[in-house]
Formats: structure tokens, C-alpha cells, sequence
């Protein structure tokens, strides 16, 4: 039987905390909010009362415009199609109209 490494129980890969550089008192706290259900991390912020220090996480935010106007520019265009098919569907209509009078 061969014996091989134990595994290290733990968190492994855990940061560092920071000191606030404005102030120097406190370590930086995360700030966050929930969105739907899940919990999103925004930046991190200096919890001394005194201090008004904040990091904000701009790649995150960035990648919620982006989808954002994904979700613009793909309503758009469901919306033209929809316009163009109804469009579609009154000129048939009234070319129905036209053949039941004749």
C-alpha cells in the first residue's frame, strides 16, 4: 500500500487584509448587495466613522454594463422584428379583406 501526501485542511489562498490607506486605523471591510438572490462583492470600504475611503470594483461593474447593454441591444432588435412581422400581418390582412369583397 502506498502512502502519499495528506491533504492540508483550510482556506487556503485567503488574502491579506488592508490597512486603510487614508487613515491608517481600521482594515478594509467588503462592501456588497444582493442581487436576486445571490450576493455580489462591489468593492471594499473603510469602516472608521471618520474616514470616507472606498474601492470600487470597476471590472465587476463594467461587466454588468456590458451585459446590460447586451440586453438593450437584443430587446431592440426583437423589438424591429416584431414591428416588421406585424407590419407583415396587417398587409395580409388586408389583402384578405380585399379578396372576401371581390
Amino acid at each position: 500500500m502506498k502512502v502519499g501526501d495528506r491533504q492540508q485542511q483550510g482556506r487556503g489562498g485567503a488574502k491579506a487584509k488592508m490597512i486603510c490607506p487614508k487613515c491608517g486605523k481600521e482594515y478594509l471591510e467588503s462592501a456588497g448587495g444582493k442581487k436576486g438572490k445571490s450576493w455580489k462583492r462591489i468593492g471594499q470600504y473603510c469602516p472608521n466613522p471618520a474616514c470616507d475611503y472606498i474601492i470600487k470594483d470597476f471590472v465587476e461593474l463594467e461587466e454588468e454594463a456590458a451585459e446590460d447593454t447586451d440586453k438593450a441591444d437584443k430587446i431592440k432588435k426583437l423589438t424591429a422584428e416584431f414591428v416588421k412581422t406585424h407590419e407583415k400581418l396587417n398587409e395580409l390582412a388586408e389583402l384578405i379583406d380585399e379578396l372576401e369583397k371581390e
